[in-house]
C-alpha cells in the first residue's frame, strides 16, 4: 500500500519535496503526527476495523464493523460534520458509491445497506481519534467483501464537464482539463437549475462534500468545501469550491453531494492529474 494516495488540502497543507538552490531557508519543519491512511488496511495507527456483518448477496443488507483501538472497542470519536464517524461502501470499478451514516449497534459501527450487483467491493470507515490536533487528517480504514454471481462491470467514465442529478447540473468551472500532481489545486463546482444558480442547503454541516478516490487503488480521500463567505450563508452563486494537493499523477473519481430542494443529491466527476 502506498503511504499517501493524497497528501492534504487546505488547513491540513502537506509539504512535498522541494528543489531548490544552495542559498534558500531550510524546509519548514514537518508536524511529528501526521495521517495518510486511505482505507486499503483494515489496521492504521493503533486502530483496527473488524467485520461483524458484511452483505453477502444483492439487495439490502447490514454493514457492521468494531472499531478497536489500544484499550479495546471505540464507539466514540470527534463530531466531524455533525457526525463520529463516516462509512462509505465502493465496488472496484469505481461505481455503486455509498456514504453511509452508521449508529453504534452493541458496540459496532452498523448501517443498512443495499448492493444491487456482485462484484469485489470494500467499506471504508473515517473518523478522527480525540485529542488529534486540529487540522489533522482522519484516520480511514477499509474491509473488503464479494458478492458473488454474474456482475457488470462499469468501465470509469472519461473526464466530463457537467454531471446531473435529477433537475439539478454541476459544472467544473475549469472543465476537463489536468490538474498538476504536487502542488495546491483548487476545484471549483457550481450547482445550476434550469441554467441559474440552485439555492443550497446545509448538509451535514456543509453545504457539500467531496469524496475522491484513487482510480489505480482506490485509496480514499474525503475533501471538504471552503466557506462561500464569513456569515457561513450558502454560495449566492452556488459555487462550492475545494483545495487539495495531489501527492501523484494518474485518475481520481470524485463523488460530489449537496443537498437542494429537499434531498440530498450525488454527481461524479473523473480528473486526472499529471
Amino acid at each position: 500500500m502506498a503511504a499517501a494516495t493524497l497528501a492534504g488540502f487546505l488547513g491540513a497543507a502537506y509539504l512535498f519535496a522541494d528543489s531548490r538552490g544552495p542559498a534558500a531557508a531550510p524546509p519548514a519543519a514537518r508536524s511529528p503526527i501526521s495521517y495518510h491512511s486511505d482505507g486499503l488496511s483494515d489496521a492504521y495507527d493503533g486502530f483496527r476495523a473488524e467485520p461483524l456483518a458484511l452483505p453477502t448477496g444483492r439487495g439490502p443488507g447490514l454493514v457492521s464493523l468494531r472499531v478497536t483501538g489500544t484499550a479495546g472497542p471505540v464507539t466514540d470519536f470527534q463530531h466531524v460534520h455533525t457526525r463520529p464517524i463516516h462509512m462509505y461502501v465502493l465496488r472496484d470499478d469505481l461505481s455503486g458509491y455509498q456514504h453511509l451514516h452508521p449508529e453504534v449497534v452493541d458496540g459496532a459501527w452498523t448501517a443498512p445497506v443495499t448492493i444491487t450487483d456482485g462484484g469485489a467491493y470494500r467499506v471504508y470507515l473515517e473518523f478522527v481519534p480525540h485529542g488529534r490536533p486540529a487540522g489533522a487528517d482522519p484516520t480511514v480504514l477499509g474491509v473488503p467483501f464479494v458478492i458473488a454471481g454474474d456482475t457488470t462491470m462499469i468501465p470509469v467514465p472519461a473526464p466530463q464537464a457537467r454531471a446531473r442529478s435529477g433537475p439539478y447540473t454541476v459544472r467544473r468551472l475549469d472543465g476537463t482539463a489536468d490538474l498538476t500532481s504536487g502542488t495546491q489545486t483548487a476545484l471549483r463546482f457550481q450547482v445550476l437549475r434550469d441554467g441559474r444558480p440552485a439555492a443550497l442547503e446545509p448538509y451535514l454541516g456543509a453545504y457539500a462534500h467531496l469524496s475522491n478516490f484513487e482510480v489505480r487503488t482506490q485509496g480514499l480521500k474525503h475533501l471538504h468545501p471552503l466557506p462561500a463567505n464569513a456569515t457561513g450563508d450558502p454560495p449566492a452563486d452556488a459555487v462550492l469550491a475545494f483545495h487539495a494537493a495531489f501527492a501523484e499523477r494518474g485518475d481520481k473519481r470524485m463523488f460530489l453531494q449537496f443537498r437542494a430542494g429537499g434531498a440530498v443529491h450525488q454527481v461524479a466527476f473523473t480528473i486526472f492529474t499529471t
